[in-house]
């Protein structure tokens, strides 16, 4: 599939690092507005990747660096649609665990700009009522065997990929984060903030470097439980049951009984191939039946492109295949038409990642 940006625009669009915008969510814990991916009874967002406070002319022109809670725009009414009492904050727990445990995180950035993330966890035990920021502030969750909160997203050029901290015995880069030891609840709700590094400012020492200056910040709230693994306890019912809603399909091309996997909706964007592109509200149609649970996406109908490059002049130029997949790899598409970007769907298109541990700034939303 070929899709693309308006000439001028684009070339200035590129080479200007500030504007162009990345693309993340967090899917382990599932977060409110990713949750639909796994089948819990949640809205659809089409958008789940864009929880970044507005933008960045938004949080940091309009409304002076603020944001809410969970990523939405902090002048929009409230209750704001990821906030308690919003259309996808409906307080189901995504996520049950013990106190004091070590747990994975999952991150999916479908447009990858670095920088670092954050976690954070509010005991709220009222789903009808929002956490506070400064309950967030006294929980910062760890790297396991560390006093660090920021995970560092390793400069390597790729466009889209999947990070997971998860506890491996033989690779000392992966880490957990590590809950607290005496922290118990119903719903205790899980923040994610991701400061990207893609941006031109100034730094400490003065000089203007990218990766200085104001960030932009997506921020994903997920519910999660924790109950107490005091000796003598009953196990919960829930244990080892996060999603009665799941389902499960077998995979062929893995031998069992490693076949069986669980169903998740990654695709981003669904519309129609070239054969259909013409049929009015078909690619409505597509969206509407591929990102939902479970999908019904008929390939001879539907297309899903899952990642994007730059083509001709703008082939090769810094900047170029991200500002694609940020105008493309959304519904609608954006300034974005077929004789600048080439987006497709890429049989690998995430690549999975290790995280360092690094000492966080003081930059707290």
């Amino acid at each position: 599939m070929l899709w693309t940006v308006l000439l001028p625009f684009f070339l200035g669009y590129v080479t200007r690092t500030t504007l162009v915008e990345a693309h993340g969510r967090l899917m382990d814990p599932p977060a409110r507005n990713s949750m639909w991916r796994f089948g819990f009874p949640n809205p659809v967002n089409y958008n789940d990747n864009e929880l970044y406070c507005g933008g960045y002319t938004v949080q940091w022109e309009q409304n002076e660096g603020k944001c809410g809670l969970c990523g939405d725009a902090f002048h929009v009414q409230e209750p704001r649609p990821h906030e308690a009492g919003g259309m996808f904050a409906k307080g189901i727990i995504t996520r049950h665990y013990s106190v004091g445990q070590k747990i994975d995180i999952e991150v999916e950035l479908t447009a990858n700009h670095y920088g670092r993330f954050e976690v954070f966890i509010c005991p709220n035990n009222n789903y009808k009522q929002e956490a506070s920021r400064e309950c967030f502030e006294r929980f910062p969750l760890y790297l396991t065997e560390t006093k660090d909160v920021a995970f560092v997203i390793p400069e390597d050029g790729v466009k889209k990929a999947v990070f997971r901290y998860t506890f491996f015995p033989t690779s000392a880069s992966r880490y957990q984060v590590q809950l607290p030891p005496y922290v118990t609840c119903t719903q205790c709700v899980l923040r994610w903030i991701y400061y990207t590094g893609n941006q031109w400012g100034v730094c400490d020492n003065g000089t203007h470097a990218v990766g200085c200056g104001k960030s932009e910040t997506f921020i994903n709230c997920a519910d999660i439980a924790i109950t107490s693994n005091a000796a003598g306890a009953i196990p919960p019912l829930f244990v080892g049951q996060d999603n009665p809603y799941q389902l499960y399909y077998q995979d062929y091309r893995l031998s069992a009984p490693y076949n069986v996997l669980p169903l998740v909706v990654r695709d981003q964007v669904c519309v129609a191939n070239s054969l259909y592109r013409l049929i009015p509200g078909i690619d409505d149609w597509c969206m509407t039946n591929c990102l939902r649970y479970p999908p019904n996406c008929p390939s001879e109908v539907c297309e899903c492109p899952s990642t994007c490059e730059a083509v001709g002049e703008f082939s090769g130029i810094s900047g170029a295949d991200i500002q694609c997949m940020d105008q493309c790899l959304v519904y609608p598409s954006k300034n974005c038409s077929r004789t600048q970007c080439a987006c497709y769907e890429e049989n690998n298109g995430l690549e999975t990642f290790d995280l360092k541990a690094t000492n966080s700034p003081d930059n707290t939303i």
